[in-house]
């Protein structure tokens, strides 16, 4: 899924020499017209691979996945949540299933589509604000267990004689339910209780968090990816 580019400038281009990537990895080539399919079936059938991480690739574990501490605002016409958390782990991300890709190596795209059906969060977190009107101040221990979480990404700006801090990325994420399991909030057994009532509207209203996540993530990661894989040897030609 990815592409090259170069990190001491063009005119070391001849002299870099790309790292061998794993002999497990399948390869889409860029001349096949059927680079999609491919691409979505050689990302699926590595699940199993990523989940304790592939250090060929700069891709660290998967499960669980620890993030950085993070601050993230929430606002909408029925949210205003400012949120700092820390210890941030996220179990069975490695489980996901592609289910659409437009692959454009020479121009530097990817887009697509990804079902993460089972994916928890779980932490340490401070909390101020409300969520669909129910007042949250405080901090404590929390759980998100979500259900089908759908999210769509767009990399871009990845070309062969660009910088690899330039890639671009966008994600946006829909979350179709969540459970929640929080503490350290006055009455928050009620609290909770009315968040769970309330699942598919809380799943909505903070999917951008998750989105926000996994830009964080994915930036890092293909900033890793592209300083060590040119473009041929990650989707190279058929002959």
């Amino acid at each position: 899924m990815y592409l090259l580019t170069v990190l001491f400038g063009t005119t070391l281009f001849h002299t870099i020499y790309p790292a061998k990537l794993p002999s497990y990895f399948p390869r889409c080539y860029q001349d096949d017209q059927n680079i999609n399919e491919c691409f979505i079936s050689a990302a699926n059938s590595l699940n199993e691979n990523v989940r304790s991480g592939i250090p060929e690739i700069g891709l660290h574990q998967l499960d669980p996945f620890v993030a950085p501490n993070l601050n993230l605002t929430l606002e909408s016409p029925i949210t205003d949540l400012y949120v700092s958390v820390n210890d941030l782990n996220l179990d069975r991300l490695y489980n996901y299933h592609f289910t659409a890709a437009d692959i454009r190596p020479k121009e530097g795209v990817i887009t697509g589509t990804v079902i993460l059906p089972d994916l928890d969060l779980w932490g340490n977190y401070r909390v101020q604000g409300h969520i669909i009107n129910l007042p949250l101040n405080g901090g404590g221990y929390f759980k998100l267990m979500n259900d089908n979480m759908e999210c769509d990404f767009l990399i871009n700006d990845w070309n062969e004689r660009g910088n690899c801090n330039k890639i671009n990325v966008e994600i946006t994420c829909r979350d179709e339910d969540v459970k929640v399991n929080l503490t350290g909030l006055p009455n928050g057994d009620t609290i909770i209780g009315l968040l769970n009532l309330s699942s598919k509207l809380v799943a909505s209203e903070i999917s951008p968090a998750y989105a926000g996540i996994f830009q964080k993530f994915l930036g890092s990661f293909l900033k890793r990816l592209c300083r060590k894989y040119p473009l041929n040897s990650l989707f190279p030609t058929s002959s």
